[in-house]
């Protein structure tokens, strides 16, 4: 027996989903240690395997492919521990980096400083050479400053070193060169160029996105090192896949060159695995949510495919241009530290109890109240099964920390502060959906919400219940569905070239020459990655504007207007492109316009498939659920006006159409569902469990 596993690691949790050959899963999850993620993640692969009946070593023979989604990239920059970045630069645009776009971005706030630069001016050397618009060569690379920037480097210690020169996306030579000198003067230092990371149009994100890549290359780098020799030492003999934010996946080796890829990569895999749950029930339309231990995560669908966008700006303040699935992420989660500012107002977050100590009744030395105490003293958790009782959870210190900071400084009892503190987060989560669906002229009534996290099916009525949503998609992996999203995902990488013409002037011959020379790029990655022929497929698309805009649509290239045998793209098929950019402009912005269309540039995703098990279809069972009762609880619930004795089900083990009615709880292994009085749970065939809410 053959199995693939996907490990996503979360700031307060590890997730991990093993899958055989015929499409049964299995899923744990271990408290992450975020000193050294490898040490959850090989304690999580020694419960896979001792729930399997077999040693680690023996797991990790029969392990075909690792897919690992992680946080190191994002947290790195997050938390400022990142390497220290040198930068070559074309002399007179030393300080593009700090100018940022050159305005105030809260134009409301006047106060707000310009945030810090992960590259400081010191370090950012001014370099003779200059090439124009056109890529030819006006000023000659002096490769003396070269040399004299890395002696420098040396002085101060840099860690890693960005090269981003102007126009170099036109012309590559001189940052070539560049970075041939400095990886030969500086043979110990991480070094990355910007048309190797993101050869595209406008010098602010080009640089950005190349600094990020050199401040968290280092530490991802020696990450995965280590993670890979931690694997072999234990028997490894598969393939390691890393995860990104496009939701593709790649090797290792070139998440290391190319680690910028991995920033914000930890919640883009929930979506696709919402898709393809979904696709399974024939729901197009979601929103799915996720919600872990440290923040809230949110995604629209639409026609079965997760939205995404072309700029992110991580923690936002540093930004960067490269495809991603478009999640939306606030500091929300289990382990959001409930307080009261001066006026005493409640606020939940965004400071989190995280892995250690964790919440109160973890027991482990947090002294704050937090939404899992909360959750635990309305009832919603037991006490005795918290992670399929692995993990013993203590009432009296979630209700002291509820009492001591909420409860007696606004002179309510502790339910009532418990209810509060539930209160305040949900319509903090309920503001992120509406980011994604109202704020885009989308009516979230009409959408079933796909829910993942440990703590997300908590809390899902509750959100459903303020914003209108009657449907409720709950998989039986929602609690690691990050990790499932990385075992179906395809091997993805991303490519851009700018060509900045009007669509009218487009010489098509050099327009598909274009197109050609990335793919015969992207097919050198995948070689590289033995992936093959027949296992590769192309994504391409074309950004777009009305002349003179500043901001452009990313217009997809349909596949049946291309050609078969040469995949160019004719006069009919341009002219289909332009028309479907005035249709996303007019569904966007609600008009569109008479101007003349620009391509600003053209990309394209070269992809191979990765063969996952499908999901399995299970038989009807029956409707009743009776002998699934576990017992009975108190449990609090707004429509009954306190607590009222509420019965609980063994989830893990209810069979297909089985029916409960609310109010109810449903408890699994990994997470708890909680069902509203008036309301209906019913277990699908693809061991999902779908909620009708009333």
């Amino acid at each position: 027996m053959k199995y693939i596993i996907g490990v996503d690691v979360g700031g307060t949790f590890t997730d991990l989903v093993c899958m055989d050959e015929r499409g049964n899963s299995l899923i744990t999850k271990t408290p992450s240690t975020p000193d050294d993620p490898s040490v959850a993640i090989m304690k999580g692969l020694t419960k896979v395997g001792n729930k399997l009946d077999k040693d680690l070593q023996t797991l990790l023979k029969e392990t075909a492919r690792i897919t690992h989604g992680t946080t190191v990239s994002t947290n790195t920059v997050l938390t400022w521990t990142g390497a220290k970045v040198g930068m070559l630069c074309t002399k007179g645009f030393r300080d593009v980096l700090g100018i940022r776009f050159g305005i105030r971005e809260n134009p409301y706030n006047f106060k707000i400083p310009q945030p810090a630069t992960l590259c400081p001016r010191y370090l950012r050397l001014p370099v003779e050479e200059r090439i124009n618009s056109n890529g030819d060569e006006v000023v000659p690379l002096n490769e003396e400053d070269v040399i004299k920037a890395c002696e420098y480097f040396k002085q101060q210690a840099v860690e890693a070193v960005a090269i981003c020169f102007l126009w170099s996306f036109k012309n590559t030579e001189h940052e070539k060169k560049a970075l041939e000198i400095c990886r030969r003067e500086l043979p110990n230092v991480y070094v990355c160029a910007s048309y190797e990371i993101q050869p595209e149009i406008r010098e602010y994100w080009r640089m950005s996105t190349t600094v990020i890549n050199a401040y968290v290359g280092p530490k991802l780098s020696g990450y995965l090192k280590h993670l890979k020799s931690s694997l072999e030492a234990a028997g490894f003999t598969g393939q390691l896949l890393i995860t990104q934010s496009n939701s593709g996946v790649i090797f290792p080796e070139v998440a290391m060159e190319q680690a910028v890829r991995t920033v914000l990569s930890g919640p883009a895999c929930a979506p696709a695995a919402a898709a393809h749950v979904g696709k399974s029930l024939d729901l197009q339309n979601a929103i799915t949510v996720d919600m872990g231990g440290t923040s809230f995560d949110v995604c629209l669908i639409k026609d079965g495919k997760p939205a995404t966008a072309l700029e992110s700006a991580v923690g936002g303040v540093y930004h960067m241009k490269l495809p991603l699935v478009d999640v939306r992420t606030i500091g929300t989660g289990g382990g959001s530290i409930a307080w009261l500012d001066k006026m005493k107002v409640l606020h939940m977050g965004p400071q989190s109890a995280g892995a250690d100590p964790g919440p109160a009744c973890y027991n482990k030395g947090g002294r704050e109240p937090t939404c899992t105490d909360a959750d635990l003293v309305l009832g919603y958790l037991s006490p005795e099964f918290y992670l399929g009782g692995e993990m013993g959870l203590h009432p009296e210190l979630a209700h002291k920390a509820i009492k001591e900071k909420i409860a007696e400084p606004l002179g309510v009892n502790v339910a009532e502060a418990a209810w509060t503190m539930r209160q305040v987060i949900d319509h903090h989560m309920v503001d992120g959906i509406s980011i994604v669906s109202v704020q885009r002229g989308e009516d979230p009534r009409k959408y079933t919400l796909v829910v993942a996290g440990g703590a997300g099916a908590v809390h899902a009525a509750s959100l459903a219940k303020v914003i209108g949503i009657k449907r409720l998609l709950i998989p039986k992996t929602s609690s690691v569905f990050c990790a499932l999203g990385g075992v179906i995902a395809d091997v993805r990488h991303d490519f851009v070239t700018s060509i900045t013409s009007r669509t009218s002037d487009i010489d098509l011959d050099k327009f598909n020459d274009a197109f050609q020379q990335i793919t015969d790029i992207g097919d050198a990655y995948l070689e590289r990655e033995e992936v093959s022929v027949k296992d590769r497929y192309y994504i391409r698309s074309v950004d777009m504007r009305y002349k003179g805009q500043y901001h452009e649509l990313e217009v997809p290239v349909p596949k049946k207007t291309l050609i078969a045998d040469d995949q160019n793209i004719d006069a009919e098929t341009m002219e289909n492109l332009v028309e479907d950019f005035h249709q996303m402009h007019e569904t966007l912005y609600s008009y569109r316009d008479t101007t003349e269309t620009e391509i600003l540039n053209i990309r394209m995703a070269a992809c191979g498939k990765v063969h996952t098990p499908a999901l399995v279809e299970e038989a009807f069972a029956g409707r009743e659920s009776a002998e699934y009762k576990k017992g009975e609880r108190q449990a609090y619930f707004e429509e009954t006006d306190g607590y009222i004795n509420t019965p609980v089900y063994d989830g893990d083990n209810m069979g297909v159409g089985n029916v409960v009615e609310g109010p109810a709880i449903v408890e699994l292994s990994t997470t708890t569902i909680i069902i509203p009085p008036k309301s209906n749970l019913e277990l699908t065939p693809f061991s999902s469990f779908l909620v009708e809410l009333n």
